[in-house]
């Protein structure tokens, strides 16, 4: 690489950074607040992870979920966690299947906190926003759209998949997906459109206790509070001098977020009616990062408080503990692989050798 010439930009670069217009009014929409107001509450959370091996034949891979529960100055507890393996074809979705395997697990893994621990809140890695827009239904099978296709099954065979996402929760053997009685006989493509319509399942459940659940997230590329920035409202609000949370934005809100309005309509086939979605950022402490967080109902002073107080580094350590814990590193998934007596070399290993 020839530094020289990338360097002769140096200046450039240094004075665009420089230029970077941050004068925009977050002031008007800031509550500072010193996080006292606090109160007696449990909390819990997770994250999930997933790793994969591909070979010629297929991609053999490993997916997980950990959640915590922890009181308001009390000791972190491990709750469930769940993991599952498997192989897939070699198709084009690999990726976007595995990661709605993922998410789905996540969404399984908080159902059970949600149902089976006496919890205030639990918080999900994450924005609510980014978990509400995961439908992968703008492709087409056969020539029919999916997103048409997927109203279909769920006419079909949408009690069959809750009874057994249940079933799963229930005894806490929570697999990455479904198998209903005849899988057997569903081709690829249709597999799909089952794993979309569990994860819309499993939406419409959670929303069940749409009270409790809050998402916290360290980034964000948002742009809804100052539209004609042309930066995040996260880098707008990390400049905030005090500590605090903004006054909340909701994105079901046509006027505020039109882009969303689609998905808003496209929920209600499956008995997901968002009302509301609020958005907003935090600052737990004057010298800490600044956290977007999403919330299906208002947020107190109270919440906020709890949160600074189960925080560590200015961060639910809930959730740092989740994401340290459920990492799938590659010397554990080749491992798992050695245990399984597979010894055929990957796609990749066997490609570098013509």
């Amino acid at each position: 690489m020839d530094y020289s010439k990338l360097l002769s930009k140096k200046e450039n670069i240094c004075s665009k950074i420089k230029n970077i217009d941050f004068n925009f009014d977050y002031e008007s929409y800031w509550n500072n607040c010193d996080f006292s107001s606090t109160s007696d509450a449990i909390f819990a959370g997770g994250d999930g992870s997933f790793n994969k091996i591909d070979y010629i034949n297929y991609c053999l891979y490993i997916s997980g979920a950990v959640s915590y529960v922890q009181k308001t100055d009390g000791k972190v507890e491990e709750s469930i966690s769940a993991w599952d393996s498997n192989i897939i074809l070699p198709y084009r979705y690999v990726q976007s299947r595995l990661s709605l395997y993922m998410l789905n697990m996540e969404l399984k893994v908080a159902l059970w906190n949600l149902k089976n621990r006496n919890i205030d809140y639990y918080l999900y890695d994450g924005s609510l926003y980014s978990l509400l827009v995961q439908t992968n239904n703008k492709f087409s099978i056969n020539g029919e759209n999916v997103e048409n296709t997927i109203s279909k099954y769920y006419e079909h065979y949408g009690i069959e998949l809750k009874n057994k996402i249940f079933e799963e929760i229930d005894s806490k053997n929570i697999n990455s997906s479904v198998e209903l009685s005849n899988d057997l006989k569903f081709s690829e493509e249709e597999k799909i459109i089952l794993e979309q319509l569990e994860y819309l399942i499993l939406l419409s459940e959670i929303l069940k206790y749409r009270e409790k659940i809050v998402g916290v997230a360290k980034t964000s590329k948002m742009n809804i509070y100052f539209k004609d920035a042309l930066i995040p409202d996260l880098a707008i609000f990390s400049k905030c001098k005090n500590s605090g949370y903004s006054k909340p934005l909701d994105l079901v809100d046509e006027k505020i977020n039109k882009n969303f309005y689609k998905n808003v309509e496209y929920f209600k086939k499956f008995g997901i009616d968002l009302k509301k979605l609020n958005y907003q950022f935090v600052k737990l402490d004057k010298n800490s990062g600044t956290l977007c967080i999403t919330s299906f109902e208002e947020l107190d002073e109270t919440f906020f408080s709890n949160l600074q107080r189960i925080s560590v580094s200015d961060y639910p350590y809930i959730l740092k503990k989740s994401h340290e814990n459920v990492k799938i590193e590659k010397k554990e998934i080749e491992k798992f692989v050695k245990l399984l007596g597979i010894y055929e070399k990957s796609d990749r290993d066997s490609n570098l050798e013509y």
